[in-house]
């Protein structure tokens, strides 16, 4: 269990590095270029085998009775969100200009409906879902363009989310409305993680 758990720290450590470099070249009207540098961090979690929820949740569909798995997502997104969220505080308070773009992203999401955001989350889903499954595959290219699709189209990751989050620390945080957001947004991506192995899967 330690071991998944370092797993997903990792992952928590590189989707928090993506963030970063994400919202810095946005900010300099260069967030085409951060969606694809934003990808690095993907690249390592597959490459490295690291623990992501929004790459490994869509697998639950694969077989749904086994609880094992399901309990080790959810052990993952634990961590990942955690992870996130205190690299985003720390980040927010020592680099401005990441805090001050996380703050412009992240109220933007608290202000839109729930239904739009878990549809975000679905098409993220499916996004990371195919990521992932085309690297297992022997397409590593998949990263690279899977993941600047997701971003540029603005979809809602929940452990990206929880960074931006954090980096935008404020009065909205421990909010219901935020954890409403939270919690919609995981299950989203959830969904749509699961939308192809179910298309796919031979009976």
């Amino acid at each position: 269990m330690f071991s998944e758990i370092k797993k997903s720290v990792a992952s928590g450590l590189l989707i928090t590095i993506g963030g970063c470099v994400y919202l810095t070249c946005n900010e300099y009207g260069l967030g085409w270029f951060g969606s694809i540098l934003f990808s690095a961090g993907l690249f390592t979690i597959c490459e490295y085998q690291f623990n992501l929820y929004t790459g490994k949740v869509g697998y639950i569909a694969c077989n749904f009775k086994d609880t094992r798995y399901i309990l080790l997502v959810l052990r993952i997104l634990l961590v990942n969100l955690l992870t996130s969220f205190l690299m985003g505080i720390l980040v927010g308070r020592y680099f401005p200009v990441v805090s001050g773009a996380a703050k412009k992203i992240y109220e933007a999401k608290l202000n839109c409906s729930l239904v739009k955001s878990f549809i975000s989350a679905v098409f993220c889903g499916i996004l990371m879902y195919l990521a992932v499954d085309t690297w297992k595959r022997g397409k590593k290219i998949g990263v690279f363009i899977y993941i600047p699709v997701f971003i540029m189209c603005g979809f809602d990751h929940s452990i990206a989310n929880s960074f931006y989050n954090g980096a935008a620390l404020g009065e909205h945080t421990f909010t219901l409305a935020n954890a409403a957001l939270t919690t919609v947004v995981i299950l989203g991506n959830a969904a749509g993680g699961m939308i192809f192995p179910l298309l796919i899967k031979e009976r």
